[in-house]
């Protein structure tokens, strides 16, 4: 498997273990390699097949693991990863029912508003969170305002990838809101194709939410 061409420029490295493509055909390398050059991947191969040209001196990084694709987080807030889960006191039947009431300002409102309101803490809140993201596979997430510091997205540029504010060209930028799709509306579900009529959802698309 093999990126059509190799990027020119960028840092060059390898990663060997047991590697989980998630391709049409599923493929699992028990032994294997991924080389990466300026931030894209060129190629996956089995760890005793020779190095695609640029990657001769390139020695692989033995993981000792399992590497798969990193998750791609469809919707979040990030910043409220920094709390505890809120133990939901009684059942609600709509998602606009507990804003208001005074456990959940205690629990969640408040301390963002407090967090959030803060210059010095703001910073490790949003590195701390990106980190607890990453540790659970998940390399690009959105979701990076919060109400009560409206500047917070400038400070997304860690380790996760912020779909909201890319700095890549060639990863246009998500919007924070995401609408609903009606099932019964067809033209909706067309829109999920890009101009070559390519689905962005294929078999391997798993969403949770």
């Amino acid at each position: 498997m093999t990126h059509p061409t190799a990027p020119a420029g960028g840092l060059r490295f390898a990663l060997r273990g047991r590697i989980v493509t998630m391709d049409a055909a599923d493929t699992v390398l028990s032994d294997g390699v991924v080389y990466i050059a300026g931030g894209l991947i060129h190629a996956v191969t089995p760890a005793d097949v020779p190095a695609p040209p640029g990657y001769e001196t390139v020695v692989p990084l033995a993981t000792g693991g399992t590497v798969y694709p990193g998750l791609i987080e469809l919707h979040n807030h990030l910043p409220y990863d920094v709390l505890r889960l809120w133990d939901v006191p009684r059942r609600y039947t709509n998602r606009s029912q507990w804003g208001g009431t005074a456990d959940y300002h205690r629990m969640v409102t408040g301390p963002m508003t407090v967090l959030g309101s803060d210059p010095q803490l703001m910073p490790a809140v949003v590195r701390y969170v990106e980190a607890k993201a990453l540790v659970n596979g998940t390399t690009t997430s959105q979701g990076v305002a919060l109400f009560s510091n409206s500047g917070a997205r400038r400070m997304y540029r860690g380790i996760v990838r912020n779909v909201e504010q890319t700095d890549d060209p060639k990863l246009p930028e998500a919007l924070s809101r995401i609408a609903d799709v009606e099932a019964a509306d067809a033209d909706r579900f067309l829109a999920l194709q890009d101009e070559g009529g390519q689905w962005a959802i294929t078999d391997n698309f798993v969403a949770i939410h």
